[in-house]
C-alpha cells in the first residue's frame, strides 16, 4: 500500500528574502467546513466538502475554470501566464502566506526589491528561479520548467518592454479542499484566535489540544486547517508527553526536543494519508497531547490580523498496524563558524538496524516499513540526507529522505520507495545520516530546541510500531553515542 502525499505544482517565485516565501497553492487552503465546538480540545466535526470562500464569477457549475480576456497590467502575456500559473496564489493583488509583494502588474515587477532596493523585484525573481541553494519553488514543489525560465529570461534580455495587450487567462481558482480523500471528523484548533503584532518579523506561536477517546481508534489522515492565509507561513503538528496551554502563545521556532513531529504544512503541500493498513493510535486511557506550532509572517505590517489555524484529522476504527514516528539523525555536534568562502560544516553518523548489536534486548528496526520522511534542521542548515545501506554495503543505497537545498520554512513529508510504497528495513542494514550547516553567527552552535540552536533529525513514519522503542529519537541518540566513525570532514 502507498503512503499518499498531496503536493501542488504551483509555487511562489522568491524575491531574495530569506525565510519569507515558500511554494503556494490556493487549493491547499480549506475553507471552513461543517461545524465545530469546544475550541482548544479535539472536537468532532461534521463531514463535508469544503466551500470556496471566494468563488470567481467565471467558474461554471462544475467548478472548472473558464478563460476570460483581461488587461495584462503592462506585462507580456507569456510572462503574465507564467506568473499567474506559478505565483499569484501567493503574490496576487493581496499577497498571501507572508509573501511580501505582489507580482501582478508591470509596476509590481519594476518596483525596488524589499531586500535589495538597488534591484528590481523582477531581478530577484530571475535569481531565485535559477538558484540551487535557495530555489523557488522550494521542495517539495516542482521547479520551474526550462521553457518557463526561458520566457522570463527572454523578456529580461529584450529590456523588459511594457506590453499593454489584452491577455486570455483562466482566473478561476480550483475548489478548495483539504487534500485528503476521507471526511475529517476531529478538529485541532486553539481555544481562541491569536492576535498578531503589527510587525514585519517572523512570529512563532504554539498551542495545545488534548484528545480523549472512549473507544479505540486511529488517526489516519491529517489536513491543514487554514484560517488566515494572509499571514500564516507554515504549521507543524507535534505529539507531546504532557498537556500544553490551549491558548496560543509565543514559543521557540525550534519547538521542543521532547515533541514528536506528526505532520506539517507549508504552501504547496496539502494533507497526508496513511496507507489503509496503518494508523496512529489515539489514547483511551488519558489523553493524546497535541501541540500546534504556527509560523506567521506579516511583512506589510497589517494591523488587526488574527488567526486560528490548525489541523483536521480523519479517524477510523483501529487498523491492522499501529503506525509511529521515529527520528534518524545526529544529536551531538558543535558547529564552528564557517569561514568566508568555505564549504559548509558537515557531520555523518550511522546506526545499525539492530540499534545496539551487542545488547540482546536491543530494539531492532528490521521488519518495519518506513513510508515517509520529514527532515528537520534549523536556519543554519544547508543540506540533509538519510540513506539506507542495504546489508551495510555502499553499493546498494536506498534514499530515506534527502533535501539537498534545505529551507527551514518548507518542511513536508517526502514519500519513500517506488511510487511511495515505502522501504522495508532488513536485518544487517545500516542507516546513515548526514547534515551540513553554514554557521554565519560567529560563534559555535550546538544541538538544541531554540531557533538559534541547530538540529539534525529525519522524522520518519513507519509501521508496525516497535513496542520496545522507548523513545522516538532513540535511533539518532544511538548513532550519536555509539558510531565510532561519526565524522566531521
Amino acid at each position: 500500500m502507498r503512503f499518499v502525499v498531496h503536493l501542488s505544482a504551483a509555487f511562489c517565485v522568491g524575491l531574495g528574502l530569506v525565510g519569507m516565501l515558500t511554494a503556494c497553492d490556493v487549493a491547499s487552503i480549506p475553507a471552513g467546513q461543517g461545524s465545530a465546538s469546544s475550541p482548544g480540545s479535539g472536537t468532532t466535526r461534521s463531514a463535508g466538502a469544503a466551500a470556496d470562500s471566494a468563488p470567481y464569477a467565471d467558474r461554471d457549475s462544475s467548478g472548472a475554470s473558464q478563460n476570460v480576456t483581461v488587461p495584462s497590467g503592462g506585462v507580456p502575456c507569456a510572462v503574465s501566464a507564467v506568473l499567474e500559473q506559478k505565483c499569484l496564489s501567493c503574490h496576487g493583488a493581496e499577497p498571501r502566506f507572508g509573501a511580501p509583494v505582489s507580482l501582478v502588474t508591470y509596476n509590481d515587477l519594476m518596483a525596488p526589491a524589499p531586500s535589495a532596493p538597488s534591484r528590481t523585484v523582477f531581478d530577484s525573481v530571475l535569481e531565485r528561479v535559477s538558484s540551487s541553494q535557495r530555489p523557488m519553488p522550494p521542495p517539495p514543489a516542482a521547479e520551474l520548467s526550462a521553457a518557463e525560465r526561458e520566457i522570463l529570461a527572454q523578456w529580461f534580455a529584450q529590456g523588459l518592454p511594457r506590453n499593454d495587450a489584452q491577455c486570455t487567462k483562466g482566473t478561476a481558482r480550483p475548489p478548495s479542499n483539504p487534500g485528503v480523500s476521507c471526511p475529517t471528523d476531529l478538529a485541532i484548533q486553539p481555544a481562541s484566535p491569536y492576535a498578531l503584532a503589527s510587525q514585519s518579523g517572523d512570529q512563532y506561536v504554539c498551542y495545545g489540544v488534548d484528545v480523549t477517546r472512549s473507544q479505540p481508534s486511529h488517526a489516519v489522515a491529517f489536513a491543514p486547517r487554514i484560517d488566515n492565509a494572509r499571514v500564516l507561513h507554515h504549521a507543524l503538528l507535534f505529539e507531546a508527553s504532557s498537556s500544553y496551554p490551549a491558548t496560543p502563545q509565543p514559543c521557540s521556532g525550534g519547538g521542543s526536543v521532547t515533541w514528536k513531529l506528526i505532520t506539517g504544512w507549508a504552501p504547496g503541500t496539502k494533507g497526508f494519508e496513511l496507507p489503509p493498513e496503518a494508523g496512529f493510535p489515539l489514547k483511551t486511557s488519558g489523553a493524546t497531547h497535541y501541540v500546534v506550532q504556527l509560523h506567521y509572517s506579516n511583512p506589510q505590517g497589517r494591523p488587526n490580523e488574527v488567526d486560528a489555524s490548525g489541523f483536521d484529522i480523519c479517524t477510523s476504527a483501529p487498523r491492522k498496524f499501529e503506525a509511529d514516528v521515529l527520528a534518524f539523525g545526529i544529536q551531538q555536534f558543535t558547529i564552528p563558524p564557517t569561514p568566508r568562502g568555505a564549504a559548509p560544516y558537515s557531520k555523518t553518523c550511522r546506526v545499525n538496524a539492530k540499534l545496539v548489536p551487542s545488547f540482546p534486548a536491543s530494539p531492532s528496526l528490521a521488519g518495519i516499513r518506513v513510508i515517509a520522511a520529514m527532515p528537520h534542521m534549523h536556519t543554519l542548515g544547508t543540506a540533509i540526507s538519510t540513506e539506507l545501506l542495504r546489508g551495510g554495503s555502499e553499493s546498494n543505497i536506498v534514499d530515506l529522505g534527502t533535501v539537498p537545498a534545505w529551507d527551514f520554512n518548507t518542511q513536508a513529508w517526502i514519500p519513500l520507495g517506488d511510487s511511495g510504497a515505502g522501504v522495508t528495513i532488513q536485518s544487517g542494514d545500516v542507516i546513515r545520516s548526514r547534515c551540513s550547516w553554514n554557521n554565519t553567527t560567529g560563534s559555535n552552535v550546538r544541538f538544541g530546541e531554540r531557533t538559534q540552536d541547530e538540529m539534525c533529525y529525519s522524522f520518519s513514519v513507519y509501521y508496525p510500531k516497535i513496542k520496545n522503542l522507548v523513545a522516538w529519537a532513540l535511533p539518532a541518540t544511538v548513532a550519536s553515542l555509539t558510531d565510532q566513525t561519526c565524522s566531521s570532514p
